[in-house]
């Protein structure tokens, strides 16, 4: 593409000669399209070697995000600035999120009785680890009994997965191209290395078990991931178009495009006219349900229609963005798991949704999505989707929300009549933390990354048998006040409904006793973990230090490392109380023995 402006600007200054317009010469002319940023533009959309990386980076049809640079260069810089890019790495000092690897230290924690280290090595990031080829090359069953015993031995981490929150190293596995999870993630907010299956929602009793990089991540966290698994050979090819999740990802393959655009009149063209092949998906030219399958293809729980050739291909032959994903992917629910012949996963259906069918795994939002009112009954524009609130390359990193979507924004667009007169229609003042529509349709009972994250599935607040297993969103705020307060109050404002009848046993629903107390002491695993994180929220029993104190005691001492985790950050942010604990210890005792204590894994 270089030569071709050289020869651009070489042709228009010989038209100008000729035409007796007084130009600058060739060599000043192409210094003048220089200092312009026209040939910076050229040059950064010329191809370019990729770093060496420990899957094959590059595959028929993709241009990769460089080539895009040139001519979308807002575009190009949103989406550097996001945690989407970021989100896989080669391995180098540079990517690494831990400061102190880059100046030299070291970072140790305890993982399965052994010490594992992460130091650099001039750019390169390595480990110190029970050797790899004992432990990796062990069964299952046998893993733990080898990592316990196996001498220690320096490797060097292949990659990095994770931006935001969590950060995890992958080194080489026994199989031919092979990559396994190193049994530490690092924790960016807290500048801190933990075991790794502390990091996630494991019961106590589990064994490890190390991630596979190749069938756990390259589906999502690369742009055309593919596995590549050769059966036979028990090996893997795995390869990518681009590592992280860029352009193509969600515009579809490039390469023809990009080819066709470096022609300046194929350009001035497609600006009043269709270009066939070279034309790219643009997701806010789809209708709702395509352009939120654009993001579904990552953010759902699924399972591949045809598994063996997702082995082969991955999603990248089967799946572009704007097609049908329903015809690759099979949307994995409650309903579906019951059905005879359902995928077998590593987890339970209880584990991965609520009693009503509400996916309670962060990341997974397509999965509530499509359970939403406002989806199933929504039509054309006034169809709920993903880009009803969000604008990947207008938003802020954190949430990528679209700006002008803020506060009640994507909500007023529909509903008029309640926007109008938020305080009439949530009986909260305008100010508080309650007129939010998204506090009482959105609350936070995902499970995601040592915290909450809201609920995609647009709901209201209900007390029924359906959801006595979540939290409900009035007392995620008001924590310190009764279910059967909560269901009161929705009956006077709202009218006497099904939904607004507590269904809660005896010892658990008395009018005297805290929701926060019921959630965090009588809940499963993910609740309690869910309840950890609304007592760190400011908006959450702002009026009960003690209670909050008490409580994220008590989940501070959980059976469930992540669950211990998140409550020792809330009582960091939390305000301190000296009175005393207002819950009596028969009522502790009595919630605690009520425990809903059926595992739940969420290894997300």
């Amino acid at each position: 593409m270089l030569l071709e402006w050289l020869l651009i600007a070489l042709a228009a200054a010989l038209g100008a000669r000729l035409l007796g317009v007084d130009l600058p010469r060739a060599p000043q002319l192409l210094a003048v399209m220089v200092a312009t940023g026209i040939i910076a533009g050229a040059v950064a959309s010329a191809p370019r070697a990729l770093a060496p990386a420990p899957v094959a980076i590059g595959r028929d049809g993709f241009a990769t995000s460089k080539a895009c640079r040139s001519c979308h260069p807002a575009e190009y810089a949103s989406w550097h600035q996001s945690y989407h890019r970021r989100m896989t790495q080669s391995a180098t000092t540079e990517a690494v999120a831990a400061p102190s690897l880059t100046q030299g230290g070291r970072l140790r924690a305890e993982a399965t009785g052994r010490t594992v280290e992460l130091f650099a090595r001039g750019e390169q990031l390595w480990a110190s680890v029970p050797d790899p080829s004992l432990t990796l090359a062990a069964a299952s069953e046998g893993y733990e009994r080898a990592f316990r015993t196996a001498p220690l031995r320096d490797v060097q981490v292949q990659l990095l997965t994770g931006s935001h929150h969590h950060q995890a190293f992958w080194i080489k596995g026994a199989r031919q191209d092979e990559l396994r999870a190193l049994p530490v993630v690092y924790l960016i907010d807290e500048a801190r290395l933990v075991a790794r299956r502390d990091a996630f929602l494991n019961p106590p009793e589990d064994t490890e078990h190390p991630v596979r990089w190749n069938s756990n991540c390259v589906q999502c966290h690369a742009v055309a991931g593919a596995p590549s698994h050769d059966e036979q050979r028990d090996a893997f090819e795995t390869s990518a178009a681009e590592l992280g999740i860029a352009c193509e990802a969600c515009h579809g393959a490039g390469e023809a495009h990009v080819r066709a655009m470096r022609s300046p009149l194929h350009r001035y063209e497609a600006r009043t006219s269709t270009v066939g092949a070279a034309e790219l998906t643009n997701p806010r030219k789809l209708v709702s349900e395509r352009s939120s399958q654009v993001c579904g293809r990552c953010h759902s729980y699924f399972f591949p229609r045809r598994e063996a050739e997702w082995w082969r291909d991955g999603f990248s032959k089967s799946y572009a963005p704007g097609q049908d994903l329903a015809l690759s992917q099979l949307l994995l629910s409650r309903e579906v798991l019951a059905e005879p012949g359902a995928p077998e996963l590593g987890a339970s259906a209880q584990s991965l949704f609520y009693d009503d069918g509400t996916i309670r795994v962060g990341g997974r939002e397509y999965n509530g999505l499509v359970r939403s009112p406002c989806y199933e009954r929504g039509h054309g524009d006034q169809k709920l989707s993903c880009l009803s609130c969000h604008s990947l390359h207008r938003g802020a990193p954190n949430g990528q929300l679209d700006p002008e979507k803020l506060g009640n924004g994507a909500c007023a667009t529909c509903h008029e009549r309640e926007s109008s007169n938020v305080a009439a229609h949530s009986h909260h003042a305008p100010s508080s933390a309650g007129s939010l529509c998204y506090n009482c349709h959105m609350p936070h009972v995902s499970y995601a990354l040592l915290g909450a994250i809201r609920s995609h599935r647009i709901d209201s607040p209900s007390f029924d048998a359906r959801t006595r297993d979540r939290p409900n969103a009035c007392n995620l705020c008001h924590l310190e006040r009764s279910e059967a307060w909560a269901a009161q109050q929705s009956r006077a404002w709202f009218g006497a409904k099904a939904s607004f009848e507590l269904d809660r046993a005896p010892e658990l629903s008395a009018a005297d006793t805290p929701a926060g107390a019921v959630f965090a002491l009588a809940g499963d695993a993910a609740v309690r973990a869910v309840t950890a994180a609304a007592l760190g929220r400011h908006e959450s029993a702002v009026d009960a230090p003690e209670l909050r104190q008490q409580l994220l005691g008590e989940l501070a001492r959980d059976d469930y490392a992540a669950v211990r985790l998140i409550a020792e950050r809330a009582r960091r942010s939390a305000p301190t109380s000296s009175a005393a604990p207002p819950l009596p210890s028969a009522l502790v005792e009595r919630l605690l023995a009520a425990r809903d204590r059926r595992p739940v894994t969420i290894a997300e």
